[in-house]
């Protein structure tokens, strides 16, 4: 059992299961240094769990891009949820693969409560922003989450 960890209420057995495997085919990728395509992640994720997902159009894509050139380089760092995106799914896996930690897997630590774990490597390790938006994707609400 790690310090480190997302948990998250569960809310529905079937989707605990499609995100256990999830976590446990990335874990595996990160072990042993073997990430595939998105398509191949993509098989992972019901329908319901992809709509999650930023997919903007090119119009959606062009109009982000033109508000964050014409904010001002201070007001772009000092107020980042002016031209906050929601996650991707393309940068939600690559988030966990360039995470400097260790991803040791999902599981069940009460009846109605489930964790992402991991350990990681240093400081920084790339936060848990992937593992909460992994998360949310199934449907489950993040509860915990301590700061080490």
């Amino acid at each position: 059992m790690s310090n480190f960890y997302v948990e998250f209420e569960i809310a529905d057995e079937d989707r605990f299961r499609q995100l256990e495997a999830v976590v446990a085919g990335l874990a595996e990728a990160k072990r042993i240094d073997d990430f595939r395509d998105d398509e191949y992640w993509l098989r992972f994720f019901d329908t319901e769990a992809r709509s999650h997902f930023w997919q903007p159009t090119e119009e959606e894509k062009q109009d982000w891009l033109r508000r964050w050139q014409s904010t001002p380089v201070e007001q772009r760092w000092s107020d980042p949820s002016l031209l906050e995106l929601p996650w991707d799914f393309g940068s939600m896996i690559d988030a966990f693969k360039n995470g400097d930690y260790e991803l040791l897997g999902c599981r069940r630590v009460s009846e109605r409560v489930g964790r992402i774990e991991f350990e990681p490597f240093g400081w920084p390790y790339g936060g848990t922003g992937c593992m909460r938006a992994l998360i949310e994707a199934f449907g489950y609400r993040v509860i915990s989450e301590p700061e080490n």
